[in-house]
Order: C-alpha cells, then sequence, then structure tokens
C-alpha cells in the first residue's frame, strides 16, 4: 500500500496491519454531520488513539460538501466561519498539536476569477481563525490552490487527483504543492476499504502530518515521487522489462500520470501503485516529467565509472546533465528537471527562473555522494568555507565561486573550474545563458553590465 493515504471511514480495526503493510500517514477528515453513506466519516478519539498506538501519523482535512455538485454557496463567508471553527472545536478535542493542518477541501473545479473571488473569503475566515494555532490547507485544483496561496490565505496545496481540473499539472510541475493524490477510488485489500492513494513533495519538511510528539517529518523518500505523463496518443504499454521484447503488463491512456522511481537505458522503471515498488518498465520518450525527475544512473555502459571509482565525481554528474540539453522554458511553464535540482536546497522546487546555479552544483556534488550548502545563494559556496580553499592550485571539477555586481543588483555565480588564464576561468555551470554550458568569467572584470570577480575555490 502506499505510505500516505486518505480514507473517509474508520480504520481503527486495522491499523496495525496498515502499518505493516508500509503505511505511514492516514488522512482523515472532519466535518460538522456524517451521512448515512458515509457513518465514520468523522476521525474520533478512539480512532486517532488506535493510529497512533500502531505508530502511524494523521493528517485531517474539514470537508462538509466543499462545494461539490457543484455548489459554490458551501464556500461562503459564513460557512467559513462556522466550518473554521467547529475545525477547532474538532482539534481541541482531539487534541491535535498547534503548528499541524487543517486542510479545507474545495471539491469542485472552480476556475473563473468570478468563482475564486466567491470561495475567497471563506479562506479568509479559516484564516482569521486559525491563525497562529494551526497551518490552513486547501484540497482542490491547483488553479485554486495558486490563488489561495498567492493571497497568504494558505500554507499548503493538496492537489486533489482530479487531473484534468485546472492548473493542475502546472502546479506539479512548478513544485508549490505539498501533497499530491495521484491514486482515487482504491479499494484495500486490509479490512476491504476505499481510500485514496498520495505522495508528497520532497521539497517540503512535511505536509502539516502529526503525532503525540507533534508535528511529524517526513522522511526521506517517504512517499516523494518523480512524477511522468504518459504522452502517447494512443497510450504507453507497460512491460515486464526494459526492451519491447517483454511481455505487455498493461496499457495505460494517454495522460495517466505515474511515478518513476528508476531508469535502465531508455526505460524508466515505474511505481502504478505507488507503494514503492516497481511495476514494469515503460519506454521513456513517451513520458514527459512534470514533477522533478530521475537522477542519471552511473555505472551503466553509456555512462560508465571512471576505474577505481565507486560514485561518479561531481564534474561528471555536470557533464552529463549538460549532455541533456536542460535549459529554461520560456513562458509560464517550468523545467521539472530544473525544479528537481532545486529541491536539493533549502526553499525546495521554485520557478526556473530563479537563479539556479547554486542548486545545480548542490545536485551534482550530492549525487556523487558529498554533502553540499543546502543553498540556492552562489556565495554559499565561498561564505560557509565549503571545502578546502584551493584557489592558489585548482583541478578541474573543483567548485569556482564568483562575486557578481550589477545592474539588477549585487549577488554571485557558482560553476565547476574546466580551466584558466591569466585573466579568465573556463566554467561548467548551470544558469549561464539560461542552460548548462561551459563559459568564460573573468577573475576581475565585467560582462555586459555585470561585474565578477573570483571569490574562491573550492576543493569537489
Amino acid at each position: 500500500m502506499q505510505a500516505i493515504i486518505d480514507v473517509p471511514s474508520d480504520v481503527s480495526a486495522v491499523a496495525g496491519r496498515l502499518a505493516a503493510a508500509g503505511v505511514k500517514t492516514v488522512i482523515r477528515y472532519y466535518n460538522h454531520q456524517n451521512s448515512e453513506r458515509l457513518p465514520s466519516k468523522c476521525l474520533t478519539r478512539s480512532e486517532l488513539r488506535a493510529l497512533f498506538d500502531a505508530g502511524l501519523s494523521a493528517a485531517v482535512v474539514f470537508e462538509q460538501g466543499g462545494g461539490s455538485g457543484p455548489n459554490i454557496a458551501e464556500l461562503s463567508e459564513a460557512n467559513g466561519e462556522l466550518d473554521a471553527g467547529r475545525a477547532l472545536e474538532l482539534a481541541a478535542a482531539l487534541e491535535q498539536p498547534a503548528g499541524s493542518a487543517i486542510y479545507f477541501a474545495v471539491d469542485w473545479d472552480f476556475d473563473t476569477q468570478s468563482e475564486l473571488a466567491r470561495i475567497t473569503p471563506y479562506f479568509q475566515k479559516a484564516r482569521d481563525r486559525l491563525s497562529g494555532k494551526y497551518r490552513i490547507g486547501v484540497y482542490g485544483s491547483g488553479t485554486i490552490g495558486r490563488h489561495l496561496q498567492g493571497l497568504g490565505l494558505v500554507d499548503c496545496i493538496w492537489l486533489s487527483g482530479s487531473r484534468r481540473w485546472s492548473g493542475t499539472e502546472q502546479a506539479l510541475s512548478d513544485g508549490i504543492w505539498a501533497i499530491f493524490q495521484n491514486q482515487m477510488d482504491v479499494q484495500s485489500e486490509i479490512g476491504g476499504f476505499g481510500y485514496d492513494g498520495n505522495v508528497v513533495n520532497p521539497s517540503f519538511d512535511d505536509f502539516g502530518q502529526f503525532s503525540p510528539a507533534g508535528v511529524s517529518a517526513t522522511l526521506p523518500g517517504q512517499g516523494s515521487a518523480a512524477l511522468f505523463k504518459v504522452i502517447a496518443r494512443s497510450g504507453l504499454h507497460l512491460r515486464a522489462g526494459p526492451g519491447d521484447t517483454y511481455r505487455v503488463l498493461d496499457t495505460l491512456p494517454a495522460a495517466t500520470i505515474v511515478t518513476g522511481v528508476g531508469q535502465e537505458g531508455a526505460w524508466i522503471k515505474v511505481d502504478i501503485k505507488s507503494d514503492g515498488q516497481t511495476d514494469g518498465y515503460m519506454f521513456a520518450t513517451f513520458l514527459q516529467a512534470i514533477s522533478g525527475g530521475l537522477p542519471l544512473q552511473f555505472g551503466s555502459a553509456e555512462l560508465p565509472l571512471a576505474a577505481g571509482n565507486a560514485a561518479p565525481q561531481p564534474i561528471d554528474v555536470a557533464r552529463a546533465e549538460m549532455s541533456l540539453g536542460v535549459r529554461e522554458i520560456p513562458g509560464p511553464r517550468n523545467n521539472p528537471r530544473i525544479a528537481m535540482y532545486h529541491q536539493t536546497t533549502k526553499g525546495g522546487a521554485m520557478p526556473d527562473e530563479t537563479a539556479w546555479c547554486s542548486s545545480f552544483v548542490n545536485f551534482c556534488v550530492e549525487q556523487a555522494g558529498l554533502r553540499g550548502t543546502d543553498s540556492k545563494w552562489a556565495l554559499s559556496w565561498h561564505d560557509q568555507s565549503w571545502n578546502d580553499n584551493v584557489t592558489a592550485s585548482p583541478k578541474e571539477g573543483d567548485v569556482v565561486v564568483f562575486h557578481r555586481d550589477g545592474p539588477s543588483g549585487s549577488g554571485g555565480h557558482v560553476g565547476f573550474w574546466i580551466s584558466q588564464s591569466d585573466d579568465k576561468i573556463r566554467v561548467l555551470g548551470g544558469n549561464q545563458g539560461n542552460t548548462i554550458s561551459i563559459a568564460n568569467f573573468p577573475k576581475d572584470g565585467m560582462i555586459g553590465q555585470t561585474r565578477y570577480r573570483l571569490a574562491s575555490i573550492r576543493r569537489a
């Protein structure tokens, strides 16, 4: 089973079996009143205790209609006051830890400006009532999440599994989501209940889940995923092995989103059930990365390791990434691979227009098994005195850091040292001409209206 599931029914009787099956977090509901169809939808104190006793963490979402139907009147300002008050009442009764999150569901694809304006007061009331006590999340489309996040009304975005809802694919690509409902309407073999599966954005320390000790951090790799979309018009085969001679296990239709867990040559190992296990292989040409990506696999025929090396060197990773032709995408879309570089640094995924030279170097260094600076700030490599200062005697692959002053302000640039002359250094770096390239930088001089000054060279 997936590590993170959301469930509209009491699962206390099988909590221990769920934990044994790999579940880490169960997302449950707050509401005003249960329905005949879902008589145990609202989380109770006894169920929460059973989850905790089994070693599971919990998260909560408030939903009493949520505008489905559509019935946008359910998301009025007055109901925002009532729903937030009820959420606080339940949170107090269940002793939900301060600082964890309460999500509020918007269960319809409201996407026009007038509709967004109508639901905004609902979340303003929720913010007023919960501020200082709990973080506020929204469950819904990418358009709704982006709108409310832009107004400062929500802290966490949980993207609905209704993937054709407006703005959701863009939100996935931009990395603004904390959690994504990547499987819907699954029947559990344990207990026979229905659930949805979820993956988390590894850029965030948590998505608001909690245990008796407080907010529970998401463990590295737990529930996180590189997400790909099938772009073959007639669908794409899932095969038993990395080649077209292996038997076809299934055929997934166009626009299906799958989780990538590895790569073998031109084939991506995919996890259809999102339980961390490989379910088959799909041809990479017909999969488009929409969130994150997969690091290149060194040690293969295509990317052999140097003799005697157990892992690639940072410069090897950098050259391999350069060979992919990674570059910024003009307009509102973002390159998910650049977002993947950003995910290795504090603050997580950002638009590809955000300076990414330091995130690129961090990614390359970490792929080589070393510890980077965890910072998007280029000068962090100099200011943190990362490794030894070898400015007097650099070698290929060392990390070179520059001060930068220009019309847009002061900052820095960082990349990998290739060679140098008396007045210039040849650098392999990201965010050089909006791509990964090799370019010359002055040790102390101008490029256009921007002055570069060598800060230091650090041993990689």
